[in-house]
């Protein structure tokens, strides 16, 4: 259980959410809420289209963008899905892949097609623009508070 003060009423809970849970809205949702922090200690929370492959969130986003500058300071991230009844916070660690292999730019460029077609990535961007991967540490979900919070922890 993740550490959450007793008047929320989480020394109540039963129930855990399934792993499965969090995959498939790591993969269904669009937009991931990603707060960094800068060398100035000011935090910034920003929406970023992603996707979810292979156990990493993947993103984009130009390096003239503040939470792409505030990264070669600070990798550690926090995610968050949209909506407070089904709530799903990542901590992870970022690492800015300059060019992508063939053996995942293939994967990645899948993902991208069924999520956002309209952008039209192919497995060659990856390969020559690179991506993003958000690797989790730690998962914090609930679908009630009350009912079934949880963490994963990863190596």
């Amino acid at each position: 259980r993740p550490a959450i003060p007793p008047e929320y009423g989480a020394a109540k809970a039963s129930e855990y959410v399934e792993w499965g849970h969090v995959e498939d809205r790591l993969t269904r949702d669009r937009v991931y809420w990603i707060a960094t922090v800068g060398s100035d200690g000011r935090p910034s929370v920003r929406p970023v289209d992603g996707m979810y492959v292979d156990g990493a969130l993947w993103v984009g986003g130009s390096p003239a963008t503040r939470w792409i500058r505030d990264l070669a300071t600070n990798p550690h991230v926090a995610v968050h899905l949209d909506g407070v009844d089904d709530v799903i916070i990542v901590e992870g660690v970022v690492e800015i892949l300059e060019t992508v292999e063939a053996d995942l730019a293939e994967p990645l460029a899948a993902a991208s097609k069924a999520k956002f077609p309209e952008y039209g990535v192919t497995a060659a961007v990856y390969r020559k623009r690179g991506a993003i991967a958000i690797r989790p540490a730690s998962v914090v979900s609930w679908t009630h508070i009350a009912k079934d919070p949880t963490r994963f922890r990863f190596g």
